[in-house]
């Protein structure tokens, strides 16, 4: 009895672990893997026990048909809202059940029973005892690639996208790609599980992979802890025996058990949300192995200057600097109305390469907007953005990064569960272990990749005067260092163009001339910035140029002496600082 009870937890542990590294690591809450698990159980209770397919083969085809069901469901509920996505989620969940119990080759209301003769391998699964070692395996396989997976760049964008998935495109991610993705990996592993589960049980039926199976499981993954791989087999394990523990230890009545089982477990979940709600096992920082030192030291050509007091160049000298320099982005016509309400009216900008331009106004005349409008954020009703010549409108926000444009936001958008070197280093672009494909490539060339990537990231924290603060998460940040953090991850998608909306806002202000000399500094080694900034006096001893914007147009531009001695200008808004 304790071996059947001990393979139910081996499968329903490595089904939890499926489950976790889609919620816990990408955030993406679906009750649709319960019914994943079931299409692979009956895939293959349908092509081993009725047809007579070897076991191994069927299981083959379980994960193949859970794979591509998973892409299907995922396109169309991954691009809703959190509590929309478990909703639909659920929907299709119980419409995915309902479906399989109306087709009598499968068994009808009753689903597939009295599935037997199983071979894996050479061996005979009959008994309990038989179903050890293979149940052990999968367990072994689906955690090696859980892990695999959510310890890697990869993963890393996963959780980039749990904690703010606007944020993570804009520094270059593809995100609905990874969602769709992680959704259709989840499906597939759910499916194998799901073959193995039928295959133990010797049947599928609706009841079998219904609702609260995939309670069960979230149980699991809530008590053992959000992206804690371990903490969920714990807790699988745990919760399962809760009812052997009742009959076979407490001498408690079969039915009143499974009753007592019910209500320990709302008891539990209770007790870990209001006492623990990050689960009984916390979530681990994937760069905890990292150490600083390492991470300098294994620094590349490529790192980042080396941070320096800022030095003022005269006004003339940098307006002069600016009059000469190429254009590399472009922006002409754009105008974007929301309803009634005209947001950018007939924008044109151009930001010339190696130069620092300005962008000014009072609150509400359109400058977050334009930043949205150049990097695809909002797509313009009219008008054009040109990066090097090359036409942006139209294209994702993720390419626009990758091609060169890449932005700060006034809210500062940190990952907060994620650690300051973990925000910096999902900046870093061009990491293999972003591929689903180079992470299970035998070799040492993605974990090699993996440590220049942490060099870089380590070097551009430093760059800001925030490398001490490298293991600390980022809601634990002041306003202004969170505004630091925020630059050095700007800076490390090593994008051509920087949109730095409002960067020394909030910033103590013994931090004021780092903020001026590392933006000088990139300045200076080629880069393009603009920048929306309400500190006239970051404005004067930075910008090449400034441009005035007010109800969603540009309406002045020069050297910021030039528009405040404008007494149009003045009444319009400096007069007010």
């Amino acid at each position: 009895m304790w071996i059947n009870y001990l393979d139910q937890a081996l499968l329903l542990a490595a089904l939890a672990v499926c489950v976790n590294l889609l919620v816990g690591y990408a955030g993406q809450v679906s009750v649709a893997h319960a019914a994943f698990a079931g299409v692979g159980g009956y895939t293959v209770c349908f092509l081993a026990g009725t047809h007579g397919w070897p076991y191994l083969a069927s299981l083959a085809v379980a994960v193949l048909v859970a794979t591509a069901l998973g892409v299907v469901i995922g396109l169309i509920a991954l691009g809703l809202a959190e509590e929309f996505l478990i909703l639909m989620t659920l929907a299709f969940s119980l419409g995915i059940i309902g479906v399989l119990a109306t087709f009598d080759s499968l068994g009808g209301v009753t689903g597939i029973t009295g599935v037997e003769g199983l071979r894996l391998a050479g061996l005979d699964l009959r008994t309990p005892e038989d179903w050890l070692v293979p149940s052990a395996v999968l367990l072994v396989l689906v955690y090696a690639v859980c892990r695999r997976i959510g310890e890697s760049p990869y993963g890393q964008v996963l959780k980039g996208i749990r904690e703010d998935a606007v944020a993570t495109r804009a520094l270059g991610k593809n995100t609905f790609g990874y969602k769709i993705g992680i959704f259709a990996i989840t499906s597939g592993l759910t499916g194998l599980v799901g073959g193995l589960y039928s295959g133990w049980l010797g049947q599928a039926t609706p009841s079998a992979f219904g609702f609260p199976l995939a309670m069960a499981v979230f149980a699991m993954v809530i008590v053992g802890g959000n992206a804690n791989l371990a903490g969920s087999v714990a807790a699988a394990v745990a919760l399962t025996m809760i009812e052997p523990v009742l009959r076979e230890v407490l001498g408690v009545q079969s039915t009143q058990a499974a009753l007592v089982q019910v209500v320990l477990y709302g008891a539990l979940l209770l007790l870990v949300m209001l006492v623990r709600p990050q689960g009984l096992f916390p979530e681990r920082s994937r760069r905890a192995a990292v150490s600083a030192v390492s991470a300098v030291s294994a620094a590349t050509a490529s790192a980042p200057p080396v941070k320096a007091a800022y030095k003022p160049v005269e006004p003339a000298a940098r307006a002069a600097a600016h009059a000469e320099a190429g254009v590399v982005l472009r922006a002409e016509g754009l105008s974007k109305r929301f309803g009634g309400i005209t947001a950018a009216k007939d924008i044109g900008l151009e930001l010339r390469r190696g130069t620092i331009t300005a962008l000014v106004g009072p609150n509400g005349a359109g400058k977050t907007t334009a930043f949205n409008l150049f990097t695809g954020t909002v797509v313009p009703d009219t008008g054009s953005v040109t990066l090097n010549g090359a036409e942006l409108v139209g294209m994702r926000p993720d390419l626009i990064v990758r091609a060169g444009l890449a932005r700060t936001f006034q809210d500062v958008r940190l990952l907060n569960r994620l650690t300051c070197l973990e925000n910096v280093l999902l900046a870093v672009p061009g990491q293999p272990g972003e591929r689903i494909g180079r992470l299970f490539v035998p070799g040492r060339g993605v974990s090699r990749a993996d440590r220049e990537a942490a060099a870089q990231a380590m070097r551009w924290l430093e760059f800001v005067g925030m490398a001490d603060q490298a293991a600390t998460p980022a809601d634990a940040l002041s306003y202004g260092q969170s505004k630091l953090v925020s630059l050095a991850r700007a800076l490390a998608t090593r994008a051509d163009v920087l949109l730095l909306d409002e960067p020394a806002s909030g910033v103590d202000a013994a931090w004021v001339e780092t903020m001026l000399a590392m933006v000088a500094a990139v300045r200076d080694e080629g880069r393009t910035v603009c920048l929306v900034e309400h500190n006239l006096d970051v404005v004067r001893q930075l910008a090449d140029h400034t441009c005035f914007m007010e109800l969603g147009e540009i309406t002045a531009s020069g050297t910021l002496d030039e528009l405040t001695g404008s007494a149009r200008l003045a009444e319009a808004y400096f007069g007010a600082q």
